[in-house]
């Protein structure tokens, strides 16, 4: 990595009080401005300092999200030790903890014929976890996102072997009526350009009882990958296979009835990605102790094209191809949509706490 590149990050991730936080104890030498901010999380099922939960947990606060300009799986993965990710596009591949995942083969049925994830993948109190894919949810409005490093199988069930990953959402606020709008325009690299707009408001309808929050984006991302022209002719080894637009099953040269060209696929900056979606909440409070939060999320991200490039063209003999470029046949895309309700009901019993989740998603 550029040297100047690494200092840069090391300043913002070091320079902020509000970065990636870590569960760790304060020394006795520590003065209160070197101290770690306290930080509340979830990550066992009730509301804690995070310095106090036993297990190796990081929280990226709704701040640290502005600061660092990250809306997505792929953006943020970067910023979490110990987390990565293969990934052939938004939403797709493995997320791996501490090295460890459950690797799935690059098919159209994975997702309902692949192995179950170790790593899950939670909205709130939703698992969103499938096989081959990840739920990529939009970072619009989120009051954190934890990452639970090692087992967490007790309280997040089956495919947390590895870790969890979870979406904290903004819940609405009974007493406070605000809203922001942000904008932003961005130039990429070799690409076309990318745009996006989100919205939030929260309003306050039965003092300290009823509040509603809404929020709304829409992020439009340029394409930086290039499909070539090239031509494909079949070779003597390769029996039994087909190549798209390919008519004729016989070897031989170059012409059109034994050869795949991709002449209608021909483009610039073929790997786009928009993501659009809503969250709507509504708060009720019974009394002091019981509350119920219902709800309703919605997203739709199309992506086109790949997010990899090739070094040679098809055939023989291989001939080197541009930077950023691929030379594909076949139209390529991913649709991914979810919908997901959830009523959530918090009350206290004697001197406990408990929560009831009713959920569905789509």
């Amino acid at each position: 990595m550029n040297s100047k590149l690494s200092y840069a990050i090391a300043a913002i991730l070091g320079g902020s009080s509000a970065g990636i936080a870590y569960a760790a104890p304060a020394t006795e030498t520590e003065s209160s401005s070197d101290a770690i901010q306290e930080i509340t999380v979830t990550a066992q099922r009730r509301t804690e300092n995070m310095q106090d939960v036993p297990i190796t947990i990081q929280a990226l606060t709704a701040e640290t999200l502005t600061q660092l300009n990250v809306v997505t799986f792929d953006d943020f993965v970067r910023y979490l030790p110990n987390v990565t990710a293969a990934s052939s596009g938004p939403g797709q591949g493995s997320i791996y903890m501490r090295g460890l995942s459950t690797t799935l083969p690059g098919t159209q049925g994975s997702g309902g014929i692949g192995s179950f994830p170790n790593v899950a993948v939670y909205l709130d109190d939703q698992s969103g976890a499938l096989p081959g894919r990840n739920l990529d949810v939009y970072a619009a409005d989120l009051e954190r996102i934890e990452v639970l490093e090692g087992p967490q199988g007790t309280l997040f069930g089956s495919g947390a072997e590895s870790g969890v990953l979870r979406y904290i959402t903004n819940k609405p606020k009974l007493d406070v009526t605000e809203g922001n709008v942000s904008a932003a325009y961005e130039y990429t690299s070799h690409g076309d350009p990318s745009s996006n707009v989100q919205a939030m408001i929260n309003l306050p309808l039965i003092p300290d009882t009823l509040a509603v929050r809404a929020v709304i984006y829409n992020d439009s991302r340029g394409g930086y990958i290039n499909n070539v022209p090239g031509t494909f002719v079949r070779q003597s080894t390769d029996t039994g296979i087909h190549y798209a637009g390919y008519v004729n099953n016989t070897p031989g040269p170059a012409t059109p009835e034994n050869s795949a060209n991709n002449n209608a696929l021909v483009a610039n900056g073929i790997n786009t990605v928009s993501y659009q979606g809503f969250r709507l909440s509504a708060l009720y409070k019974f009394n002091e102790d019981w509350n119920a939060l219902l709800t309703q999320s919605y997203q739709n991200m199309h992506s086109q094209g790949v997010f990899y490039e090739t070094s040679y063209a098809s055939g023989t003999p291989a001939v080197p191809l541009p930077d950023l470029s691929v030379q594909n046949y076949v139209p390529t895309y991913d649709y991914d949509k979810f919908e997901n309700t959830a009523l959530t009901v918090n009350g206290k019993i004697g001197m406990h706490r408990q929560s009831a989740s009713i959920q569905s998603s789509i």
